[in-house]
């Protein structure tokens, strides 16, 4: 039988609930960079608006809708024989 001063010692020396709960989730390093990228872009999206990084790098017409595709109709009559059940 274990006695009571090196049980003690065992349950000190044990991890915390939190460090086996990221052990087992895998949460590292990489998580907290990964996290912080997210809210970064996301943030950014929400105070300078979708496009603002293809902008300040000169792409062209992104994050808006400037351009209409020339393969697309502009109009389509759905009232036509073939649209109808």
């Amino acid at each position: 039988e274990i006695s009571d001063e090196t049980w003690r010692d065992i349950e000190g020396g044990a991890p915390s609930k939190l460090m086996v709960m990221k052990d087992l989730l895998g949460i590292n390093v990489f998580t907290y960079v990964l996290a912080a990228f997210i809210v970064f872009f996301i943030s950014m999206n929400v105070f300078l608006g979708p496009g603002w990084l293809g902008q300040s790098l000169g792409w062209e017409d992104v994050g808006t809708f400037t351009r209409v595709s020339e393969s697309l109709p502009l109009e389509v009559d759905v009232s036509k024989p073939e649209y109808l059940l």
